[in-house]
């Protein structure tokens, strides 16, 4: 995955969590992060989080409702956003909030897909997104955990234009997005991978590290929890963890050699 300016592409993500200067310490304990809070009143508190060279690798925000769970949510670029919602509606999507515009920074837009995986859009003005991906502590892939894996494929397709190439992995099968020919992400079947019945449709989102097992052990350590184990697989060692809140996300140690597609 790269940082591009191409429609489709993730282009941004962040947090949202019902405690946001605790979850500010909680990142930059875990990731040695920092945090600052957008000095705009019309922003509410939302908060930017800087990684390698101090560069915007996302964001972190209130939780509007407070029946929703804390959750990370990745964001696709958009060059026409208005265009792209009534796709999300005509291929059996939803739309949960936007498109509204954020200050003088962008157009947003909060979707669904046809399985409830929940993912944003993001047209930019003033704030372009990512200032850096794929190094250690910073955004590196984007993964859709999925009951229907033909039906999910379709609409990313049909709406974004993704690319899409599935391949064999272990027993089952695994997409893996693209746009323009580069992959920035994958899929997942709840069925092939052996997931339980109950496990909601959901994005996930990767984080490269350059200690897998030091990080989940750090991340237990400032009241998160370990979902998934650190295990190896084809591209490095991965993990998946949750915040002190709930909101789970992947961390990987690419392989020698690996790269993060």
């Amino acid at each position: 995955m790269k940082i591009t300016k191409t429609p489709s592409a993730p282009c941004w993500v962040d947090l949202s969590t019902p405690d946001t200067d605790a979850a500010r310490l909680f990142y930059e304990g875990l990731f040695g992060w920092r945090s600052e809070v957008v000095p705009d009143s019309r922003a509410g508190g939302y908060g930017m989080f800087r990684g390698p060279g101090d560069a915007l690798v996302g964001g972190v925000g209130v939780l509007r409702d407070p029946k929703q769970p804390a959750a990370w949510l990745p964001y696709f670029q958009s060059s026409g956003i208005d265009a792209v919602v009534a796709r999300v509606k005509g291929n059996g999507g939803s739309v949960a909030a936007g498109p509204t515009d954020v200050m003088e920074q962008g157009q947003l837009a909060v979707c669904q897909d046809p399985s409830g995986a929940a993912f944003g859009l993001w047209q930019p003005v003033n704030h372009p997104g990512f200032g850096v991906v794929n190094e250690p502590v910073s955004f590196c892939w984007f993964e859709l955990v999925t009951h229907d894996p033909d039906g999910a494929e379709d609409f990313y397709q049909s709406v974004l234009g993704w690319g899409a190439r599935r391949r064999t992995l272990g027993a089952g099968e695994y997409t893996e997005w693209s746009v323009d020919d580069e992959p920035f992400g994958g899929m997942l079947d709840t069925a092939s991978a052996s997931f339980p019945e109950d496990v909601p449709a959901r994005w996930t989102v990767y984080l490269a590290v350059a200690d897998t097992d030091a990080t989940a052990a750090r991340c237990g350590e400032l009241g998160g929890r370990v979902l998934v184990h650190p295990t190896t697989i084809e591209p490095g060692r991965f993990a998946v963890l949750a915040d002190a809140w709930g909101a789970s996300f992947a961390v990987i140690a690419y392989g020698a050699g690996a790269g993060a597609g």
